[in-house]
């Protein structure tokens, strides 16, 4: 999920144009427009003299200081089942209904407590009776309790243990823009603006829907009921039961009873859209949902979804337990997708593929998305967290075996050696800080549980689970899971369940072994190791390997809330040699204690022939060696780089350079790896390139070395371009790898790029019927037209945006548009931003951060930022992925001791920051970590570029 990113001429295209926009948060802003079925209940904060227009009226409830003030919900009642009905009018904006609540009494209580949150209760609905017929307390009329988001009940006397009871409420709400809970969303047809209804409830959004138990823990079974008007229909998790016409144009559909799951897995859509379906082997219906123009860029995601349904129900061993499968692409939408059980919804760039349109790029994106999001409806649905500090298990899981379905239905893609640039090497990064957090931490607040949906919980989560696969095998790291999921089904676990599964498999496998103890190491405490590996050279040839912690800034702040276990790790080894190059089995599995060292022997191994540890990447950690060995390694790579495998030879340029930014490695034996890329062609490899050296690119952007610094990319990257050129030809790989060599020489000033991107754009202007770039190219070549060209140009490319339909087209001119050189330009752009007409909610973070991403935006998106801070706090401050992203994006930049001080004069003046508060202090100290890179490293830098290029 990584962000586009462009560097000019003068500041180059390379690194973040590489990645597609991030997948947002998983929430947005609220508008409390009052349907007028409804009244506001009571609640315990007074309201403003003017009430404002995002949230329902509030009036005053004095309460003592009871079970309501704790974060977490009794356990004196547990759901059964809701009957949902709902009243869906598009036309008005506006959804009403009812739900009754089947629970029974675990604790006796006086109390009925659920969540609530922007809803208007029905003055007088709430009901209570017992499921046998005895007499029930009394109930007071419900009350708010806001800080906490519940709906409060106070009842005369306790309900009786073991007893099953019904609560019945109405209530309505706006159907509003906001991206959270029940919300409207919108599309153009025949220059129609059309309107649908649509969900997402996770992590904490189905309480804006329906007064409910919103806990993962509180699984129940779900009866949904829509009326809806007739132009559209309506699909939910589960197969339509009966569907019925009403008078004045309406209609009832009811829903068959959906399996037990969580209240965030609940989903509806309510619409005009179209599909088109297929049939797994396993017999499950997959239907996928666009808008009448869009359906036929379905066709792809449908033929993958498919094909990974069935290799999921192979590779977890338990079928699909529900009988249909909805996808469904939504135009606004906040996060990438959404894996509600049965009905997964998508932003749809990452379900739409539209050929001679979207890129390879976007293709790949869509078939790991559906792999994700499939692989969930066993990992998190039919098995769920218990509680939110579990984050990570799903979607760390989800995030490495999206690589496995994607892997199976595009066997040439080399997905598993994609893994270590695209998702491992992009978390060492993160995780690195002294600001980091341990994988698994307690978390109680809406907020906080939104600020666990971060790069720790997805990448470091399939990070570990994918090292533990290899020091477990695959056959019985896939043995442990299929029994987990069979024990827990359609209940909650927790990762101790995981890790007790994993080492009975492992038993039963001949390995003794205890999973929990040395993952205990990996999740509990944040970071990971550096493996310093000193060879003893000589007779008796050994190497011995000590770890320590990886700080990306040795000399920042590590004083933290979390606790640790000494830093040290259970550190798995594996090594190849000269000798065996492509063999990790041959020295076999050895382990690294914590607070001890490991002595491995060498055999056949001569003192000029090199050794690499940590094959292919398969481990959490960073490696570093003497110097002797780096040599080795570095004449290896200039000689034969093909002889090291393509995923260490990844590996090696993202250790090696994140060292030297640390201080552990100096800056020119990193450099020196770099030497061997005029043979390069693959992929993988370059990808990790437009990283590591992008982060040099960012601080030498506006230095007195960045000269030197461009033109040695560009004579690193020249044979490369001078190989790929523009043609669309080569596989899938080969197609990616030619992106990256048009935006490596575009950006860094080849003539013959640059004078091509330019004509290309020319030739469309000329024609706007007529765009002849090809689909991968795309991006690169509006970008390049629009730096060296003026308004003409970019009022071009807005006009296009306007003018299209597609939304991988639309992302490529959004992310281009921010190329532009002209202060004007961009001040413009930031300005149109705000203007949804123009840029949808779900986008107008990306185009903030992509301005930013351009050394002349830069300080115009951070004044933007300032200037517009209760805006965009409202909107975005409290999503799971947006705002951070905002933060991060205006700040990446910063590398001075001015910048540091504005940024940190700026958290002072406003305290409350959302969801970014851990942003805002990671980026403080990536701040601190930049600075100190510019005094220690910049000279150092600067002579070897000079010593490595020609005057």
């Amino acid at each position: 999920m990584g962000e586009k990113r462009y560097y000019m001429s003068q500041t180059t295209i390379l690194f973040c144009a590489l990645a597609v926009i991030a997948i947002a948060g998983l929430v947005g802003l609220l508008c409390g427009i009052l349907p007028e079925c409804a009244e506001p209940i009571e609640a315990t904060k007074p309201p403003p003299t003017e009430p404002p227009a995002t949230e329902p009226p509030q009036t005053t409830h004095k309460i003592p200081k009871e079970i309501w003030e704790d974060l977490r919900l009794p356990t004196s009642l547990k759901p059964h089942h809701y009957e949902i009905y709902l009243k869906t009018d598009i036309t008005n904006k506006i959804f009403d209904g009812s739900v009754d609540i089947l629970f029974s009494c675990e604790i006796a209580t006086k109390y009925i407590m659920l969540h609530s949150n922007a809803l208007n209760i029905v003055e007088g609905s709430a009901t209570l009776r017992n499921i046998n017929g005895l007499e029930v307390p009394e109930l007071s009329e419900p009350w708010l309790y806001q800080p906490n988001q519940y709906l409060v009940v106070e009842l005369s006397d306790e309900l009786t243990k073991g007893e099953m009871y019904e609560f019945s409420v109405s209530f309505g709400a706006p159907l509003a823009e906001v991206l959270m809970g029940y919300y409207l969303s919108s599309y153009t047809k025949n220059d129609e603006k059309r309107y649908l209804g649509t969900t997402q409830f996770a992590p904490t959004d189905a309480r804006r829907a329906f007064p409910c138990f919103d806990e993962p823990a509180m699984k129940a079974n779900f009866t949904l009921t829509m009326d809806y008007e007739a132009e559209y229909h309506v699909i939910s998790n589960m197969p339509e039961e009966s569907t019925e016409d009403l008078p004045d144009d309406w209609k009832k559909t009811k829903f068959a009873m959906s399996v037990p799951m969580s209240t965030y897995l609940l989903c509806w859509v309510v619409s005009d859209f179209v599909f088109k379906s297929g049939v797994t082997n396993n017999g499950v219906e997959m239907r996928l949902w666009a808008r009448e123009d869009a359906i036929d860029f379905v066709d792809y995601a449908l033929q993958k979804g498919i094909e990974q349904l069935d290799f999921f129900d192979e590779y977890f061993g338990i079928k699909f337990p529900l009988p249909k499968m909805d996808m469904i692409a939504i135009p606004d939408f906040s996060a990438g997708a959404m894996e509600n059980w049965g009905l997964i919804t998508y932003r749809e760039t990452a379900l739409l593929y539209e050929e001679g349109v979207s890129s390879a790029g976007n293709k790949q994106s869509v078939c790991s998305i559906v792999a994700h999001e499939l692989a969930h409806q066993w990992f998190g649905n039919l098995v769920t967290l218990k509680w939110w500090d579990d984050t990570w298990l799903n979607e760390g899981f989800a995030s490495y075996v999206e690589y496995l379905g994607a892997d199976y239905s595009e066997p040439l893609w080399g997905m598993t050696d994609q893994f270590v640039a695209r998702t491992l090497q992009r978390v060492l990064v993160t995780d690195s800080l002294a600001t980091s957090r341990p994988i698994s931490i307690p978390v109680s607040t809406p907020e906080e549980i939104n600020q666990q949906f971060d790069i720790i919980s997805y990448n470091k989560g399939a990070s570990l689970m994918r090292m533990c696969s290899f020091f477990l095998g695959e056959s019985t790291f896939q043995k442990g899971l299929k029994n987990y999921l069979e024990y827990f089904k359609y209940g909650n676990a927790e990762n101790n369940d995981l890790w007790m599964f994993l080492s009975e498999a492992a038993e039963e496998d001949g390995l003794i072994i205890d999973v929990k103890q040395i993952m205990d190491t990996w999740t509990l405490q944040m970071g990971y190791p550096n493996v310093r590996i000193d060879r003893q050279y000589g007779s008796g040839p050994e190497f011995t390997a000590n770890q320590t912690r990886f700080l990306i800034d040795p000399e920042g702040n590590t004083t933290t809330e979390y606790g640790d276990l000494g830093y040290q790790w259970y550190v798995p080894l594996t090594y190849v040699t000269a000798e065996d190059p492509r063999d990790p089995e041959i020295g076999g599995l050895n382990w690294l204690d914590p607070k001890t060292e490991r002595t491995v022997a060498l055999t056949n191994l001569d003192d000029n022939e090199w050794l690499l540890v940590n094959y292919d990447e398969r481990g959490y950690y960073r490696v570093n060696y003497d110097a002797k060995n780096w040599d080795l390694l570095k004449a290896q790579l200039i000689s034969d780089h093909e002889v090291i495998s393509i995923a260490s030879r990844s590996a090696l340029l993202g250790d090696a350079f994140n060292l030297a930014r640390a201080g552990a490695l100096n800056q020119t034996t990193a450099l020196d790896q770099t030497l061997y890329l005029v043979n390069e062609r693959e992929y993988i490899p370059w990808y990790t390139v437009s990283s590591v050296t992008g982060y040099i690119d960012l601080m030498l952007s506006r230095s007195g070395a960045y000269g030197s610094f461009e033109k040695y990319m560009l004579q690193q990257v020249t044979p490369l371009y001078e190989d790929v050129g523009w043609e669309d030809t080569g596989t899938h790989l080969e197609r990616r790898v030619r992106s990256i060599a048009v935006s490596f020489a575009c950006g860094y000033g080849n003539e013959n790029c640059t004078r091509t991107a330019i004509g290309m754009f020319k030739e469309w202007m000329d024609n706007p019927a007529k765009n002849t770039i090809h689909p991968d190219l795309k991006y690169y070549v509006y970008c390049t037209a629009i730096a060296a060209g003026g308004q003409d140009e970019w009022f071009f490319a807005l006009e296009q945006y306007q003018a299209t339909s597609s939304s991988s087209e639309q992302s490529n001119l959004r992310s281009a548009m921010a190329c532009a050189n002209e202060p004007w330009i961009l001040s413009t752009y930031l300005e149109y931003s705000r203007d949804k007409d123009l840029i949808r909610s779900q986008d107008e973070i990306g185009v903030i951060t992509s301005v930013a991403s351009n050394t002349v935006g830069a300080p115009l998106a951070w004044d933007y930022f300032r200037g517009n801070w209760d805006y965009l706090f409202d909107m975005y401050g409290q999503t799971a992925f947006s705002f951070s992203d905002l933060v991060e994006g205006v700040t990446r930049k910063f590398n001075t001791e001015f910048a540091m001080e504005e940024l940190k004069k700026f958290m002072v003046e406003h305290p409350d920051q959302g969801t970014a508060s851990r942003t805002f202090v990671q980026m403080v100290e990536a701040t601190q970590a930049n600075i100190r890179w510019m005094d220690y490293h910049y000279d150092d830098v600067e002579r070897w570029l000079k010593g490595a290029v020609p005057n």
